[in-house]
This record gives C-alpha cells, sequence and structure tokens, in this order.
C-alpha cells in the first residue's frame, strides 16, 4: 500500500498500525520524523525496555532482524522493530531470500518500521521487487519526497500560526526562497524570524535575520549584475567567503542557476512549455518555483549569452580547481565577465 504522512498520521491516531512501514524518499526531515513517531506510538509508555527493539543498520544483520521480529511482545499487544537504515541493495541473495521469507508471513504480534535514511532500497533484481511487493502487500512504503511549492507555503503559514505570528502566501514563497526547501532547515529559519518579529512577518524581517541558501544567494547576485549593480554582486561574494562557503559550492551554485535558464531557453524557443521540462528532469525540478524562476531571468537573455556564460563559468572551474589565483579574485572577475556576456546577441 503507498503511504503519505496523512495515512502514517491517522495509524498513529487510531492505533490501527501495518505490520511493516518502509520509509524512503529525499525529504530527510519527514521521514525521520514520522519513523520516529510510529516507533513511539506503537507499545505503550513504560514497557518500551521490553518491547522496542532499534536496530542500527551498519551493526546488524538479516538474522538478528528475524529474531526481533519474532520475538513475543511482554505485559503489551505488540513490539516494534525500529530499522534504521538497513542496506538492502547491498544483500546476497541469501539474505534477500530470508527476508523475503519474513516479509511473507509477518507476525501480527510486531510493527516492523524499516526507515531509510542513506541506504537505498532499489529495484535492481527480482528478489529485490518481491521484497517491495510484499512489504506493500501486508504494509505500507512510505515515499516522502521533497515538498512542493504550495505544501512548503502551507508548512511555513502552519509553522507561523503555531508561533502566533501571521505572515502572507507571497512573504511565505520569498522565505522559501531565500532558505531552500530542506523542511528542517525552513523550520529552523522560521522560528528565527517569528522570534525576531513581534506580528506580521515582512520581506525585510527575513533578510535581517535569516541565512540565505548558497542557491538563493546565486540568484541574488545575477538579478544584481542584471541591473549592473555591482556593488551589491560584490558583497554577496564577500559574506559567502565570511561564511566559510566553499568556493565550489559557490560556483557550482551559479552553474546550475545558468543551467536552469539554458534549459528553459530553449525550451521556450523551440515551441515547448515548462510543464515539459519538469517531466524531462524530474529529480531537478520537483517543486515549480526553480523554473519560474529561471523563464524570468532567461527572458534577458540570448540563447548565445547563455552558452557564453556556461563557458566562462566552466573556465572558472578549472581555475578554481588548477590555479594558486585567490578564490575570492576568481569570483570577482567571473561576475564582470558575465555581466559582459549577457549583451552577446
Amino acid at each position: 500500500m503507498k503511504y503519505d504522512v496523512k495515512e502514517i498520521r491517522q495509524d498513529i491516531k487510531t492505533g490501527d498500525f501495518k505490520r511493516v512501514y518502509l520509509i524512503k524518499g529525499d525529504e530527510n526531515f519527514l521521514k525521520q520524523k514520522y519513523a520516529n513517531l510510529l516507533a513511539d506510538s506503537v507499545v505503550p509508555a513504560g514497557l518500551e525496555a521490553f518491547n522496542v527493539h532499534k536496530l542500527k543498520g551498519e551493526n546488524t544483520d538479516v538474522d538478528e532482524i528475524i529474531t526481533c521480529v519474532e520475538a513475543l511482545p511482554a505485559m503489551c499487544e505488540r513490539t516494534c522493530v525500529f530499522v534504521h537504515d538497513f542496506d538492502f541493495d547491498g544483500c546476497n541473495e541469501t539474505e534477500r531470500e530470508k527476508l523475503i521469507a519474513l516479509f511473507s508471513d509477518l507476525p501480527d504480534t510486531c510493527v516492523l518500521i524499516l526507515w531509510q535514511d542513506t541506504k537505498g532500497f532499489s529495484l535492481k533484481n527480482k528478489l529485490a521487487k518481491d521484497m517491495l511487493a510484499l512489504i506493500e502487500k501486508s504494509g505500507a512504503v512510505c515515499e516522502l519526497n521533497k515538498r512542493d511549492q504550495r505544501e512548503l507555503v502551507q508548512f511555513v503559514l502552519s509553522e507561523c500560526k503555531k508561533n502566533e505570528r501571521v505572515i502572507d502566501q507571497s512573504t511565505a514563497a520569498y522565505l522559501i526562497n531565500c532558505v531552500g526547501d530542506d523542511i528542517a532547515n525552513l523550520q529552523n529559519e522560521v522560528l528565527k524570524v517569528c522570534s525576531f518579529t513581534k506580528a506580521e512577518i515582512k520581506e525585510s524581517d527575513i533578510d535581517a535575520v535569516c541565512i540565505k541558501s548558497v542557491e538563493a544567494t546565486a540568484f541574488q547576485m545575477i538579478d544584481s549584475l542584471l541591473v549592473n549593480d555591482f556593488d551589491a554582486a560584490l558583497r554577496d561574494i564577500k559574506l559567502l567567503f565570511e561564511q566559510k562557503t566553499e568556493p565550489t559550492m559557490i560556483l557550482g551554485a551559479l552553474v546550475s542557476t545558468f543551467v536552469d535558464m539554458y534549459r528553459v531557453k530553449l525550451c521556450l524557443e523551440t515551441g515547448h512549455n515548462i510543464s515539459e521540462l519538469k517531466s524531462a528532469y524530474p529529480v531537478a525540478y520537483k517543486s515549480d518555483f526553480k523554473l519560474r524562476n529561471a523563464a524570468n531571468r532567461a527572458k534577458k537573455y540570448s540563447v548565445k549569452s547563455l552558452e557564453l556564460s556556461l563557458e566562462i563559468l566552466s573556465e572558472a572551474d578549472y581555475k578554481l580547481k588548477t590555479s594558486f589565483d585567490d578564490n575570492r579574485i576568481v569570483f570577482e572577475k567571473l561576475l564582470i565577465e558575465l555581466a559582459v556576456a549577457r549583451k552577446t546577441k
């Protein structure tokens, strides 16, 4: 069965748990939150010592998982076996067959929670597909991925309301663009701006206290170059260096932004639309705001100027990795070259 956070919350509320939950995806905050919520809800308070088995993937094996799952509960209805980051992809054929036998006949006296943090659960072969099918049959597969822009805005509105602060949707979207779409980081930044602001949150409050992501600062630098505000762009570079940001990360954010603009520009000029681009690159564009931002900026560039900009960024990358030049000087020259390249028709 396919699950999302609503279904997990409902199971916790009713106490009607599945026999197994596989929690995976690329949204780390949500995975950790709901894996722990499930683990804390299965066994009554005070009986955890006898009935909750927490296993770390790197320190356990298939046989230990099976032993814990088959152990009978003490003084309560069921046990909980919580397995964090077990390397299913690294299992050999014998181990997979043991897991298939386990998933085929899970006892109703145990809730097995499989939280995949950094390790994968891919479909490399038939045995892996069989395992996943059995989990879906007797339990829930929870694919918790990055939230889209609408969901993130609702998250910000909800968090501000909890802290008795008011924020409108456009300001919430501005906050997301500034700090990124990682929910754990976004929650921290919301708490900061709520502590700073007495009532309604404004963009100026966000600028005053929130730490902008490297990507957001890259957007800001490009916007400064579009209006020939070199001082602002140089201040952003200075700030990133003062924050000890790796030069390769700064350059990577700039490259990513220009690649987005180039893709959008080619897409629109060849008669296609942005939704097709999102479908072609589902991993890169999980939400729409990156593409919308790229489309707005790309209007001020020609295809030739974007191609030249990417060449200039490639040369800067080579300099960072091979020369002994001061990194800040490399970026200062880069900004000037990018400004000149934009004028190419």
